[in-house]
């Protein structure tokens, strides 16, 4: 499907060909590990329940973006507008979405200073990224509204509705991940399907799913055991096991994916804020 008006092609001859460099390192704050990366410092360095807030709206809006790729399957522009190689369905655009949804959740997070400001730098960086991709010629123009629109509705609900709270934003993170995991056995298989026997899933989906039942069981362990060497002990310990455990007798990329995901996110609900508790005690 063809969602382009040559916007792509006009882009790329107008863009000085010496900015091209600087579109692929504008790109890179959209990747995965770069986000994954600012979710976990932003986790560890902000009020715990402000930290843990933020980590289940990234994994809310990750299951929203893998659950669309997964329905809808769309492709990009033709590989011979590709500036860099990319593997995934084209829309909406990750970078778009992610982005947004990252660094715009992490400017409504942070206490301190004006929020217009913050959400305006945020803002111009998510637009700076998303147009990088269109540049690089992985995107079409509708790809990155796309994505823009679906996070900017998100964050505003997920504002609106569950403000910095950890226990409604994780059991929307874990609805959403289970969602997502549904659409992608419903609409496979897709480019990303992995099959563990008879059960097949999309690996996105499956990681997003698996973070946010993750995220919403340590906090639900946590909430419920006053001492928190205890909650981390309760936590800790099992999961670890079952995630060596998996290690050692599966080759299934599967569920060692999934299992790392729940095992990750429950790991950063308890160790949440604890950054801004050690500085505060020297």
């Amino acid at each position: 499907m063809d969602r382009g008006f040559g916007e792509v092609e006009a882009v790329q001859r107008l863009v000085p060909e010496w900015l091209f460099p600087a579109a692929e390192a504008m790109t890179r704050l959209g990747d995965l590990s770069v986000l994954v990366g600012v979710t976990v410092v932003g986790t560890l360095v902000l009020e715990r329940e402000r930290g843990i807030a933020l980590l289940g709206v990234v994994i809310g809006g990750g299951a929203i973006l893998a659950g669309l790729k997964a329905i809808l399957a769309l492709g990009r522009p033709p590989s011979e507008l590709h500036l860099i190689e990319t593997a995934t369905t084209g829309f909406p655009s990750g970078h778009a979405l992610g982005g947004a949804v990252v660094y715009g959740a992490l400017a409504l997070s942070l206490e301190g200073g004006r929020q217009r400001r913050r959400l305006a730098l945020a803002g111009v960086l998510v637009v700076a990224i998303s147009f990088s991709r269109v540049v690089l010629g992985v995107h079409y123009l509708v790809d990155i509204v796309a994505g823009l629109t679906v996070a900017i509705g998100y964050l505003w609900a997920m504002e609106r509705f569950a403000r910095h709270n950890p226990g409604r934003t994780l059991a929307v993170a874990a609805t959403l991940g289970l969602l997502a995991v549904a659409a992608g056995i419903a609409f496979g298989p897709t480019p990303r399907t992995v099959c563990l026997e008879a059960v097949c899933a999309d690996r996105e989906t499956a990681v997003t799913g698996a973070a946010g039942v993750g995220a919403a069981v340590a906090w639900g362990v946590t909430n419920r055991i006053r001492r928190n060497r205890t909650a981390t002990a309760v936590v800790l310990v099992p999961a670890t096991l079952v995630g060596a455990s998996t290690l050692a007798l599966t080759d299934s990329v599967l569920l060692v994916e999934s299992i790392g995901a729940g095992v990750g996110a429950a790991v950063l609900v308890l160790l949440a804020g604890r950054a801004t508790r050690a500085q505060g005690r020297h």
